[in-house]
């Protein structure tokens, strides 16, 4: 029997076709999205924790994956002030989305080109905050944002390192989020531990903290 594109049946059978190459597509995508998620926690825990006090109190030597699935360590910011801070994209009341706005007003006034401190969010949801969602959600600040995470190993020896926790809380909205650090650990441009800031603090409060700093350098 012959159809046509009219044909009830030649349509059905189109749409089933066109419906199996979503599938496919979409099946490819999200498996090559894993299988990317997979490799860079094979390279960050092969490469190790890579954590060392450096005999600091608070902070030290850190390997992680940046958002450009590249790494970066604690060398990379010599010479900077560098902000360290823990948190998530989706974080428990928006918290770190909320630090890092009252941060990025901080620094437009301190540091409004960037050269000498640079803020670095770690993200504790790896699963979730992968390379071109932490670089959409960092560009989202007027302030120069540096994201990247780690696996989970990793992170959970950075975080010690920096007297910081990894909590995890059910969330309605987005079925768990994490709990954003209390303290923002600030490091000297030599890699010394220098001090910390509430995450909850205000813009002028912040300023109050980091302008004696950067007036010794």
């Amino acid at each position: 029997m012959m159809t046509t594109d009219n044909d009830p049946v030649s349509r059905l059978a189109e749409e089933k076709r066109r419906s199996r190459k979503l599938l496919t597509l979409v099946g490819t995508t999200f498996f090559a999205a894993a299988v990317m998620t997979y490799v860079g926690y094979r390279i960050s825990d092969a490469m190790g924790p890579m954590v060392d006090s450096e005999g600091n109190e608070v902070g030290g030597r850190f390997r992680l994956m940046d958002a450009s699935d590249g790494t970066m360590t604690d060398m990379t910011f010599r010479g900077r002030w560098m902000l360290m801070m823990f948190g998530a994209v989706h974080s428990v009341g928006d918290s770190s989305t909320k630090m890092l706005t009252r941060l990025s007003q901080a620094l437009h006034i301190l540091d409004p080109d960037g050269h000498r401190i640079a803020p670095v969010f770690i993200s504790l949801d790896p699963q979730r905050d992968l390379s071109e969602q932490l670089r959409r959600y960092a560009s989202q600040f007027p302030a120069k944002i540096i994201a990247g995470t780690g696996a989970p190993a990793t992170l959970e020896a950075v975080t010690k390192e920096f007297h910081a926790t990894i909590e995890k809380r059910p969330d309605p909205d987005w079925g768990y989020s994490y709990m954003t650090s209390p303290q923002i650990v600030i490091m000297n441009p030599d890699g010394r531990f220098a001090g910390m800031i509430p995450s909850t603090a205000s813009p002028e409060e912040i300023q109050a903290k980091l302008r004696p700093l950067l007036a010794r350098q």
